[in-house]
């Protein structure tokens, strides 16, 4: 089972292998991520990959297009992201 490491809380979750980051809220309430629209076009959930950002689900167009407009391409939307490996994020950057 994949970790999710939470760096700045210096904790991890494990989930199962495909899981969705925008799940993560309903399988445990004290997931530290924040999310808005859900669709990929408000940034409210960025997070920076510390390591594993071989371990998520490729970018969509739409996570493409709006880690662009907020010149944030490095990062990632929580919100369009499968986990397939063991992960650390950062949420609080």
């Amino acid at each position: 089972m994949p970790k999710i490491t939470f760096y700045q809380q210096n904790r991890s979750i494990q989930v199962s292998e495909g899981t969705e980051l925008a799940r993560l809220p309903y399988l445990d309430t004290t997931a530290p991520l924040k999310f808005g629209c859900r669709q990929g076009n408000c940034g409210t959930c960025v997070i920076k990959i510390i390591t594993g950002k071989e371990n998520l689900s490729p970018k969509t167009k739409e996570e493409a297009k709006t880690l662009r407009r907020l010149d944030l391409e490095s990062c990632r939307l929580a919100c369009q992201c499968a986990v397939i490996g063991d992960v650390v994020i950062d949420n609080e950057f």
